[in-house]
């Protein structure tokens, strides 16, 4: 035990004077609790405090909703140097170490054997400036010693997710000196006393709505961070007059298939054209073949089509046949393409010229005046008068 002691407080003189064993300013931010693990204190389970401590500085590193601020240093280095009792730990003391170590929030703890044979027990805590601290028990088997040891780690993460609930930011909202109520995410309601309330929320994006009778609500979104105060200040907004909200426009549905209507019908009107052209180059070529003085080149007898010659009196191969059946496919692509066209670009122009619009515009229809023509009469001249709402 008098090594034990000479050890700490050599170590404790370190790291009073050097400013390497201090833990890294405190560097929260919206997504994770930036949080320093003071290695635990034991009198007689110190295998196992320095097991916990680094069970849990591992699973700090490994968390999504955590980050580790790197420190050496222990309780009993800090409560030795401060001149701190050991247990319990003053507030004041608790703000020492804090403001030592330059962190606003860091887990502390100590290791006991018992209640029962073969058992520790370890309480944990967790210090948060500001606000008191949030003690947890854990009671398991005594050996285990390793700090990698899957059972320890297990222990190590149900300890912070116990803690974790605490990891919290806290918003104020001010609205000049009103009374009413602050509605957060649509759900939960906190009174507004003098133009003030104070809410602890979940780090995240949160809607914070402040209704006060007689006028209309206010509405902001606000980005809570762990462990960080926010000011939302409404006073401002109050002061003029509220924006009324415009209604939102609905999906112009019918435009939208009527476009696409239109759109696939232009496009088969493409190919009908193009097939159009193919067809009638295919008969340009078959009365070449059939007026050409080439001996090679084979002929329709007189007097027969090329679907009643080819395949009987002529191989279906030569070239006059080809350009035949060129011609005739062509010529069904075109004309199926073409009727799908017309049907498309019908219903696409129904769907655009039939929309009827939203209510407000429909209403505004009804409100406008028709077209009409009046004749006109008069000593010198007449004529006709076009008047109306376009």
């Amino acid at each position: 035990m008098l090594r034990r002691w000479l050890v700490l407080a050599l170590v404790v003189i370190a790291v009073v004077l050097s400013p390497r064993g201090q833990a890294r300013a405190d560097q929260s931010t919206a997504h994770s609790v930036s949080v320093a693990v003071l290695a635990f204190d034991s009198d007689d389970a110190e295998e196992q405090a320095d097991a916990l401590t680094g069970a849990l500085r591992s699973r700090i590193r490994a968390s999504q909703g955590w980050s580790l601020m790197e420190t050496s240093q222990s309780l009993g280095m800090l409560t030795a140097a401060l001149r701190c009792p050991s247990k319990p730990i003053t507030a004041e003391c608790e703000q020492r170490i804090a403001e030592q170590i330059k962190s606003e929030r860091y887990i502390f703890g100590y290791v006991t054997k018992g209640p029962g044979a073969g058992q520790v027990t370890a309480e944990i805590h967790l210090y948060q400036k500001s606000k008191p601290d949030t003690v947890i028990r854990e009671t398991y088997a005594e050996n285990l010693k390793d700090q990698n040891d899957d059972t320890l780690r297990k222990i190590a993460q149900r300890v912070l997710e116990r803690l974790g609930g605490t990891a919290v930011g806290t918003i104020v909202v001010r609205m000049g000196s009103e009374n009413g109520e602050v509605i957060v995410d649509g759900e939960k309601r906190v009174p507004l006393e003098k133009g003030t309330a104070r809410l602890d929320l979940s780090p995240g994006s949160h809607s914070v709505e402040v209704a006060i009778p007689g006028q209309g609500p206010q509405k902001r979104n606000v980005l809570v961070t762990a462990g960080k105060e926010t000011v939302v200040d409404l006073a401002l907004a109050t002061t003029g007059a509220m924006e009324p909200e415009k209604p939102s426009k609905p999906f112009p549905t019918r435009k939208v298939v009527g476009g696409a209507l239109v759109a696939g019908g232009l496009a088969a009107g493409a190919v009908s054209v193009i097939s159009l052209l193919a067809w009638n180059d295919a008969l340009d070529k078959g009365e070449q073949i059939q007026s050409s003085t080439n001996p090679l080149d084979a002929k329709l007898p007189e007097g027969k089509k090329a679907s009643e010659a080819c395949g009987n009196e002529l191989d279906p191969n030569e070239a006059i046949c080809k350009a035949n059946d060129d011609a005739v496919r062509n010529s069904t692509v075109a004309l199926v393409t073409g009727i799908g066209g017309g049907v498309l670009l019908l219903a696409g122009a129904y769907f655009l010229l039939t929309d009827g619009g939203s209510d407000t515009e429909k209403a505004a229809a009804k409100n406008k005046t028709k077209p009409r023509i009046a004749p006109t009469f008069g000593r010198s001249s007449g004529g006709l008068v076009l008047s109306g709402s376009f």
